[in-house]
């Protein structure tokens, strides 16, 4: 038996190659086919009514100062983050905080620019706290637009501000926002060694899922926790955080990248010799090849209406395809660069996007619309950016950055904000 640092070794290099090397194949042609991906072109155009930003004010809610501070700074960080706000200062507020209490008086905050006012009270006893929350959207007059009370512990304040922000986002558009969920993704812990984190979409809460052992990677979130790939000195298995390490998706060669899809998982095994993808029921049988070509395909992604984005280079390098859940149906869907790996949909079947990872002089993250060929440039001339991921609400990408850890931006690019910080990869984020 090969001993665990040479099997981890020359597992993960071939789990990279297949991933991301194995792309010489027909790469000149491929250059030669294709045009360029697309450079970042106007970053901020002021006249753009699209870039047009509700303004919002959010004083520090009543009651115990610094809970009150503390849950006002949530809602303001969510309204920053989604890119559809700006966040008025707080030291521009013309109002009597104190003489207004949950109400408003319209004329004070028109002058400071307001189209909407967000107010909270909490109201604490020995375990649990009451938080009563108003939202006056200055257009329909004093009376509030959106009431909600909250009761529980005292650990709860974060998911009722989250709550809140996300109901205001629906009153104002239609569609709530995506604030609360969360984000995992996989980590370098130490020479042979990687781990499996979760955190809020805002960063908050870093915490390790995986055993803390050998090499974790690939995660996804899935029925039973968050689902990923595990390698040990017998091989590389998939398994789930609350599975304790149990072999759910095992067989010969490399089995990883798990992504649950209709309640059937989808990965990629070189089970018979070449990477193809397969799926698997949730307890790990009935397991089905989906793909069956020479070349390489890796990297399955779940979309809306059971759609199945990968990545092959059955036409040279690396590009994205999507089939049916069965497999059938395969079609190209990137036809910009010449190595396009790791696609993520947007989760919204109005909208049919797919992020990616391009290179383009170095990685970068990009966006296409499958149905038009519209490509759009995330990131440029800021390091190395890779492993885009969509929010629930397709407002937000994340995406690991080179500057310094995982990024937020809006699906134009703009907007970057660093959430979590420290090395990532395969970021996904929670439904």
């Amino acid at each position: 038996m090969k001993r665990l640092p040479v099997l981890i070794a020359s597992s993960l290099a071939m789990a990279a190659l297949l991933v991301v090397s194995a792309t010489n194949l027909g790469q000149s042609q491929q250059r030669g086919e294709d045009e360029p991906l697309p450079e970042r072109g106007v970053v901020i155009d002021i006249d753009s009514p699209e870039r047009t930003l509700y303004k919002i004010a959010v004083p520090n809610l009543l009651g115990p100062q610094a809970m009150g501070a503390s849950g006002s700074e949530i809602m303001r960080n969510d309204f920053k983050l989604v890119s559809l706000f700006q966040v008025l200062d707080s030291r521009s507020f013309l109002a009597d905080l104190n003489a207004e209490g949950l109400n408003i008086v319209p004329n004070s905050w028109s002058p400071v620019g307001a189209q909407g006012v967000i107010k909270g009270r909490i109201t604490q006893t020995a375990n649990e706290i009451q938080v009563e929350m108003r939202f006056f959207d200055l257009s329909r007059g004093a009376n509030p637009a959106l009431t909600r009370t909250y009761n529980g512990g005292r650990g709860e304040l974060r998911r009722f501000m989250h709550d809140f922000a996300n109901e205001v986002v629906r009153l104002l558009t239609g569609k709530a926002g995506a604030f609360g969920t969360r984000l995992t993704f996989a980590r370098r812990a130490g020479p042979g060694r990687k781990d499996v984190y979760v955190s809020q979409f805002d960063g908050h809460g870093v915490g390790r899922v995986s055993s803390g052992e050998g090499v974790s990677m690939l995660p996804s979130f899935g029925p039973g926790g968050v689902w990923f790939s595990r390698l040990t000195d017998t091989g590389m298995f998939i398994t789930h955080s609350n599975a304790e390490n149990r072999r759910i998706i095992d067989g010969d060669g490399l089995n990883m990248g798990p992504t649950v899809c209709g309640g059937r998982v989808y990965f990629t095994s070189t089970r018979d010799g070449n990477s193809e993808i397969y799926s698997a029921s949730t307890d790990g049988t009935d397991v089905q090849r989906i793909t069956n070509h020479p070349a390489i395909d890796v990297s399955p992604a779940c979309g809306p209406g059971g759609r199945i984005a990968f990545v092959s280079t059955r036409h040279g390098g690396p590009q994205v395809f999507v089939m049916n859940a069965s497999g059938g149906g395969v079609r190209r869907v990137t036809f910009r660069g010449s190595h396009n790996q790791t696609p993520q949909w947007c989760p919204d079947a109005g909208q049919p996007l797919l992020a990616f990872t391009g290179r383009s002089g170095g990685m970068d993250v990009f966006t296409v619309n499958i149905a038009t060929q519209e490509y759009t440039r995330i990131t440029q001339g800021q390091g190395v950016n890779k492993d885009p991921a969509f929010s629930p609400d397709c407002r937000m990408l994340a995406f690991y950055s080179s500057r310094g850890g995982i990024f937020l931006s809006n699906p134009e690019g703009l907007n970057q904000n660093r959430v979590v910080s420290g090395h990532a990869e395969t970021i996904r984020w929670s439904r």
